[in-house]
């Protein structure tokens, strides 16, 4: 069964399918006045999610500690011996994929976790999946 990705990063997200990797071998043969190529298939494709990640409580603290708990669960997805899922967005399903990298983006001043008025703490982010289809 495919995970939501709204689940895990929350509905505030942009999500982009990038085309399949082929990776070819070149070889030139001397004399031969050309290049032969070997494809050796596909490596996947790259799904980039992009988005803020929110979390509120009566205080500043609260919230915080809530959205630490929200990246630490993000940060299980990466282990190395986390299974490959599939993952749904919208009507789309990304099958056996496993989350690269995920960065918090920072600000002019250098911050990542931002407060706003409603007493939430938020922060933006940028993450790659990798499918292996």
């Amino acid at each position: 069964m495919a995970t939501a990705l709204t689940n895990i990063f929350g509905s505030e997200i942009c999500v982009t399918a990038q085309p399949q990797v082929a990776h070819r071998q070149f070889i030139g043969f001397p004399g031969a006045n050309g290049l032969t190529s070997i494809h050796l298939g596909t490596r996947g494709r790259l799904i980039s999610i992009t988005g803020r990640l929110r979390a509120s409580g009566g205080t500043y603290a609260q919230a915080r500690a809530a959205l630490l708990a929200k990246l630490d669960a993000i940060d299980e997805l990466r282990l190395p011996d986390a299974d490959v899922e599939a993952y749904t967005y919208h009507n789309k399903t990304y099958y056996d994929c496993l989350l690269d990298t995920f960065e918090l983006l920072r600000d002019a001043n250098g911050r990542a976790i931002h407060l706003n008025s409603k007493k939430e703490c938020f922060c933006d982010f940028a993450a790659i999946l990798v499918s292996q289809r």
